[in-house]
């Protein structure tokens, strides 16, 4: 081997060694690893007596159980637990993490931080002197933990469908009605009407579809439970047929709808989560509704996706639902001030 040809080497390993060192203490980080691990899957740090007791049956209750906008038994996040002696750097890659340790020198507190040891990452330590402040410290934090993982889920998702967009079918759409979504390969336009759209992408075992649909905003009724449901039963006895002769798309009558609401791009909205299911004919599966205001238009938006999927696990189907609408974007003309 040629002395230019060994400098070149060592180089090289030197700079691969260093991209991937991080102090998570430090503002001051160099490249870091490309996180890994699926999608609503927790690597959960923690002792073996702590996860065997009581805090460890809170946890796997709290984020192991089944999540109330699913109609099937799956747990909202597979939990993996870990002792804190084997958390090197192979575990430190993975994408959602809960460091929980017991500090006799720690008073009781909680931090996310983003990005400690690989990106895209959460990172969420607790640590108290005590048991049953861990405990308080969890179940207080419960929801603003299992939102900022699902959040950084969503982010990852929606971050890989940018790499597979369809720029064609995303500029069609913001032809069509002024916005556009990222839409990655695989999905078609089935039916269109002037204000509405019906987007498919099937495979031989799934199809994840979306449903966009506008009408003139009027009041805050629109936002209703009971009017969400109806204006969804109308366009899809109109547009979304079953498999047989005067079968038709529904809101299930069986499955107890979930309402909330939030806010999405800066703007009020309702978030509407149930089962669909097909008037004569059986078929069903879950779906979630967007329903938001154009104000620049004084216009009434809808984003609904639903799944269609026998034989198949729904949780992340949906959560990859929630990442296409996370791509939402008015055209600069139309934009929102």
């Amino acid at each position: 081997m040629n002395k230019a040809l060994s400098v070149l080497l060592i180089l090289l390993f030197s700079i691969s060694f260093q991209s991937c060192e991080t102090d998570p203490s430090s503002k001051k980080t160099s490249m870091l690893y490309t996180s890994g691990g699926r999608t609503s899957e927790v690597l959960v740090v923690i002792s073996d007596e702590l996860w065997k007791g009581v805090l460890g049956d809170t946890l796997r209750s709290l984020m192991g159980g089944v999540p109330e906008w699913l109609a099937v038994a799956e747990a909202e996040y597979d939990l993996h637990q870990i002792p804190y002696r084997i958390f090197d750097n192979v575990y430190q890659k993975q994408r959602n993490i809960l460091f929980i340790k017991k500090n006799e020198l720690e008073e009781g507190k909680i931090k996310f931080k983003n990005n400690a040891y690989a990106q895209p990452q959460t990172f969420i330590q607790i640590q108290s002197k005590t048991t049953q402040d861990l405990l308080k410290l969890v179940v207080e934090n419960m929801p603003k933990i299992k939102e900022t993982f699902h959040h950084n889920d969503i982010k990852r998702i929606a971050e890989a469908y940018k790499g597979l967009e369809v720029k064609s079918l995303s500029n069609d759409l913001a032809k069509a009605f002024g916005f556009s979504l990222t839409l990655p390969k695989g999905f078609y336009i089935a039916k269109r009407d002037s204000n509405f759209i019906w987007l498919r992408r099937p495979t031989t075992d799934v199809e994840e579809g979306i449903l966009i649909y506008t009408e003139s905003y009027t009041d805050t009724s629109a936002f209703g439970m009971l009017q969400t449901i109806e204006r969804r039963n109308a366009i899809t006895k109109k547009y979304i047929p079953g498999p047989v002769e005067k079968s038709f798309m529904k809101v299930s009558d069986y499955f107890p709808p979930l309402n909330r609401r939030f806010e999405f791009q800066g703007q009020f909205a309702s978030e509407l989560r149930s089962y669909w299911d097909v008037e004569g004919y059986m078929m069903g599966g879950p779906f979630i509704s967007y329903t938001f205001v154009d104000t620049a238009h004084q216009r009434l938006i809808t984003l609904d996706g639903y799944i269609k999927a026998p034989k198949k696990n729904k949780r992340d189907l949906i959560i990859r639902l929630e990442a296409l609408f996370s791509s939402f974007k008015y055209q600069e003309a139309t934009q929102q001030k």
